[in-house]
């Protein structure tokens, strides 16, 4: 049996839009193939965005004598290598399985850096408008670090700018006043801490939330499952089947796709319970349903109708093409062990094979795969019956 690809789009009649496309293509050849590059590249060009800025601005005050002229090229030429390696590792996928996949420990030790070094490159009296960009760095850290790295980069700040601030006022304390840099210390001590302690409060906050939410998801799936999956077997329950039927017809409706319906019957299961124990019916029936699952495509939907009963979906394929599928089923059951304890038992079924037709109320393809369910069973069981065409 081959699988359908359909594409609701070209059923319902309408053409993709070449200019959609061709945007499409360019933003996964950009950002990357799937949704969770996409977000880290994208945090790397946002961050190269800001260096871009911050490298535009220090040209110009350069231009107007407030930054000595070699340090705005030095930064440009740092970045454009730092960056574009940056972004070679997230976009190849290469960072995936690291702790910190967006490399934001090293864009922010870049960023430091930086900062650093652009301090002892402007003028004594203006120096202290570089210390803003460390507030810069500790904010965007709140909303991409966990909280020991918000800690990290603020330490990681003080320290840098510390020292710098210390051997500069030593060797030429008259480009780096010692009162004037120790003044600038003892603020960057004031404001530092703080924002080290909001962007540990606030990175803890949405690391909870983060938790809490992947909980919730969680907790939805297994209800989703509990709500859909027969307990024993794992495959969809009655409930489900009934929604999965209905979804059939509508996409017979919609778009013309046929679909076939099996319903199945273990043969002489009363015997296996009253024989060997309900336990040993239990693996009965989880035999045939991880065989059914195993032989059948995955465009193929199984359920457990009932007790011993099991219901399948085979979209597109018609009664010849279930029948073929479900002997193909019954030869593995042949070679399936159910049971270690007796090791002879084999499960058989019997089966009733009805496609859907046009027009047709979903109730009476049911009633023609039971009816040729049962004439199945009336023939000497072990056997599948195509019900008749209406």
């Amino acid at each position: 049996m081959s699988e359908v690809h359909d594409n609701p789009a070209h059923a319902a009649g309408h053409t993709p839009d070449p200019i959609i496309d061709a945007m499409g293509r360019l933003v996964k050849w950009v950002f990357g193939p799937d949704r969770a590059t996409r977000a880290r590249t994208g945090v790397i060009l946002l961050c190269a965005i800001m260096y871009a800025i911050c490298c535009s601005a220090a040209f110009y005050a350069a231009e107007i004598g407030l930054m000595r002229s070699f340090a705005p090229r030095l930064l440009l030429a740092t970045a454009l290598p730092t960056y574009a390696l940056f972004y070679a590792l997230v976009r190849s996928g290469k960072t995936r399985r690291l702790r910190d996949p967006n490399l934001m420990i090293p864009q922010q030790s870049f960023s430091l850096l930086a900062i650093a070094f652009a301090y002892t490159a402007i003028g004594p009296h203006d120096r202290g408008l570089v210390l803003i960009l460390i507030a810069l760095v500790m904010v965007f850290g709140m909303y991409t670090h966990h909280p020991r790295q918000s800690v990290f980069t603020g330490v990681l700040a003080m320290l840098m700018l510390g020292v710098c601030m210390g051997v500069l006022s030593h060797l030429d304390p008259a480009y780096y006043p010692p009162t004037l840099e120790l003044l600038r210390f003892e603020l960057l001590l004031g404001t530092l801490p703080p924002l080290i302690l909001a962007a540990y409060q606030i990175s803890t906050w949405r690391n909870r939330l983060s938790l809490q939410r992947r909980e919730l998801r969680a907790t939805l799936d297994k209800v989703q499952t509990l709500a859909s999956r027969d307990a024993l077997t794992g495959l969809c329950n009655r409930r489900h089947m009934q929604d999965k039927l209905q979804d059939s017809v509508r996409r017979h409706e919609r778009y013309g796709e046929r679909f076939t319906v099996v319903l199945v019957d273990l043969d002489h299961f009363k015997r296996i319970n009253d024989q060997h124990g309900h336990r040993v019916g239990d693996e009965a029936l989880v035999a045939f349903a991880a065989a059914a699952t195993m032989v059948l495509r995955e465009s193929d939907t199984v359920g457990r109708w009932g007790g011993e009963e099991f219901l399948f979906v085979l979209p597109s394929t018609s009664p010849r093409q279930a029948d073929v599928a479900v002997q193909r089923l019954r030869d593995a059951l042949l070679r399936a062990q159910v049971c270690a304890r007796h090791p002879e038992l084999r499960v058989a079924f019997s089966a009733g094979i009805a496609m859907h037709e046009p027009g047709q109320a979903l109730q009476r393809t049911l009633e023609l795969a039971d009816r040729a369910l049962y004439q199945a069973k009336h023939e000497g069981r072990g056997r599948n019956v195509m019900a008749p065409p209406p």
